[in-house]
């Protein structure tokens, strides 16, 4: 399915109460709403997997784990989005929040509907995010992973794309390393 524009332009306010009535996720991009399309299978397994592997590797006291059901907000009152998977430095992630904050990785899972819009269009909005490190795009048909990762001087991002399942992903601001075995789990096998 598709992502489907619900009316040209609303207010954030529209939104807001949009989101708080409905069942459905929707996006808001500048006075857009998007409906987001149900998930896959593999979807659904790749976020878990996800889950599961950044639970063990991650330090409880520094960072949190977001998936799918909790917005980010790029710009306030004008870009929100729902990332498949998210990693958050734990200060200003207030649990009560329905908003994360400070966002160091974030994840989406590509399917045929929303795959420009996750290559593109997110990614040029997410980079505005300053605690923003690691973007990155998980293929649910093949074994394809793209992690863009912040440069020092903030302002340039490179582009590592993985294709083996032996291959590993570094991700040294978490300190972190995850293999695409683990992320591919109960997908693809060697």
């Amino acid at each position: 399915m598709e992502n489907t524009l619900v009316k040209e332009r609303y207010t954030f306010e529209e939104y807001w109460q949009m989101e708080l009535e409905s069942e459905q996720r929707h996006e808001f991009i500048d006075g857009q709403i998007i409906a987001m399309p149900e998930v896959t299978q593999n979807h659904n397994t790749i976020s878990l997997n996800l889950v599961i592997t950044f639970v063990g590797l991650l330090e409880e006291e520094k960072f949190k784990i977001f998936v799918e059901g909790v917005k980010l907000q790029i710009e306030s009152k004008k870009d929100y989005t729902y990332p498949d998977f998210c990693v958050a430095i734990k200060e200003g992630n207030n649990g009560a929040d329905l908003v994360i904050q400070n966002p160091v990785l974030v994840v989406e899972i590509l399917s045929e509907g929303t795959r420009l819009y996750d290559q593109v269009d997110k990614f040029l909005r997410y980079k505005k995010l300053p605690s923003l490190q690691y973007y990155m795009l998980v293929d649910t048909e093949r074994i394809f992973v793209n992690v863009y990762c912040r440069q020092p001087d903030g302002q340039l991002w490179e582009s590592s794309i993985y294709t083996l399942l032996t291959d590993a992903v570094s991700l040294p601001a978490l300190s972190a390393t995850v293999g695409l075995q683990q992320i591919y789990r109960s997908i693809f096998s060697l």
